[in-house]
């Protein structure tokens, strides 16, 4: 899914959301490279951490978010619904004493790939509706090929909550021609060195 670009960008001290995509469509988005740092001394809840991070409620938006690192923040890091198609591949969210992923009715993502460290909730409820398909193990990493020609990459969690999802791989058909972004050898570190600005 690749169309409009946001490449190699900082965010910080935010008044509220960093990235909005929603309520009307964006239509194709990449966000990559980016940093989205919460840290903040106008925190809603108090800590430092910034509760409103990222907002993807676009009416039926594909979203590839690659290779951004996401800390200091408490919640909706993202928020996703309004049908948005969203796969979250290769990110580094550290320092969450809320919970990184809030989906709603019509939420469809793919999260792979990536690194959680000391992030309280990766996903604040499972049953809220929508579908999250994570990628914790091989077997689940299995379930990719049928739909997007390959296996899929398995997340990493340290010190963190449960990052359970769905078991629903459905939605996956609806990357239909559109081919997935993929999955590098990465680490942690190198998403750090990598993402915000001035760094390629």
């Amino acid at each position: 899914m690749q169309s409009q670009t946001n490449p190699l960008s900082k965010t910080s001290q935010i008044g509220r959301q960093h990235i909005v995509l929603g309520e009307t469509a964006s239509g194709r988005v990449t966000i990559s490279n980016s940093e989205i740092d919460g840290t903040s001394d106008w925190s809603a809840t108090c800590d430092g951490h910034q509760y409103w991070a990222l907002y993807f409620t676009g009416s039926q938006d594909q979203i590839t978010f690659k290779g951004n690192y996401i800390h200091g923040t408490s919640g909706r890091a993202p928020k996703v619904a309004g049908n948005t198609l969203l796969h979250a591949v290769n990110n580094y969210w550290e320092d969450n004493t809320g919970h990184a992923f809030e989906i709603s009715d019509g939420a469809q993502i793919l999260a792979e790939g990536n690194t959680f460290s000391s992030v309280k909730a990766p996903i604040e409820d499972a049953s809220a509706g929508g579908s999250l398909l994570t990628i914790n193990d091989d077997s689940a990493a299995a379930t990719c090929e049928q739909y997007i020609g390959r296996a899929c990459a398995v997340n990493t969690l340290t010190d963190s909550g449960d990052f359970t999802g769905t078991t629903d791989s459905s939605f996956l058909s609806n990357f239909g021609d559109v081919e997935a972004a993929s999955a590098d050898e990465t680490s942690a570190s190198t998403i750090k060195a990598s993402a915000g600005v001035g760094k390629i």
